[in-house]
């Protein structure tokens, strides 16, 4: 945001980005609260019968799952670097007991679920900041901009603050894995050789080189 006057972001795109970011934060807050209350309640309900035990470790799953992917799409609409949720479990292979050994043992299961709950929340409060700043953006860009080209606007830079932020906020619950890099293998060089190597000696003998 910084060097940029209010024509640049009114057309770089980024109003839009983070705007549509608050209004998801609610949509999908909802989403989640929904498929969590009532697949977790359905699960531990039939688990006496134990045709809920599938589905408790499918919902499980699915929590780990939704938690990367929301981090994932957030940091593409704000398009900022956000790194990915480290795994700390390793199922495959495993069987229906020891994968649901894995998933409650983990951590990362927990913040997961705590990271998804905390959506509907910070959702309603990403709708009412939108619906907020919206209308104190307009008047700010249809009054004030014009009269005065270089400045920086501050709704501009609170919506993006808040977007970012509510962004953030609940990420630092979960454990972030470093992206891994590709291994360089350009510099790799062959130090010994796999095809003997003659010489001829003073007699006019054709040798093998011996290796030391």
């Amino acid at each position: 945001m910084n060097g940029k006057n209010w024509l640049d972001v009114l057309t770089d795109g980024q109003i839009m980005r983070d705007w549509f970011s608050l209004i998801a934060h609610f949509f999908l807050g909802i989403a989640y609260f929904g498929f969590l209350s009532a697949g977790f309640s359905t699960a531990i309900g039939l688990s006496i019968v134990l045709i809920g035990i599938p589905l408790l470790l499918f919902m499980l799953g699915s929590t780990r799952t939704l938690a990367a992917m929301d981090r994932r799409l957030f940091g593409a609409i704000l398009d900022i670097e956000t790194d990915e949720v480290a795994e700390d479990v390793d199922t495959q292979g495993a069987n229906l007991g020891e994968r649901l050994g894995m998933f409650f043992g983990s951590g990362t299961t927990w913040l997961s679920l705590v990271y998804l709950l905390l959506k509907l929340p910070i959702g309603i409060f990403a709708f009412m900041a939108s619906m907020f700043i919206l209308p104190l953006l307009m008047i700010e860009v249809l009054i004030l901009a014009p009269l005065t080209i270089d400045m920086r606007l501050i709704t501009v830079r609170a919506l993006h603050w808040t977007a970012v932020g509510l962004h953030r906020f609940p990420g630092v619950l979960l454990p972030s894995g470093k992206r891994k890099r590709p291994r360089d293998i350009s510099r790799l060089e062959t130090t010994e050789s796999t095809e003997p190597q003659y010489y001829i000696d003073d007699d006019g003998e054709l040798l093998v080189k011996r290796k030391f």
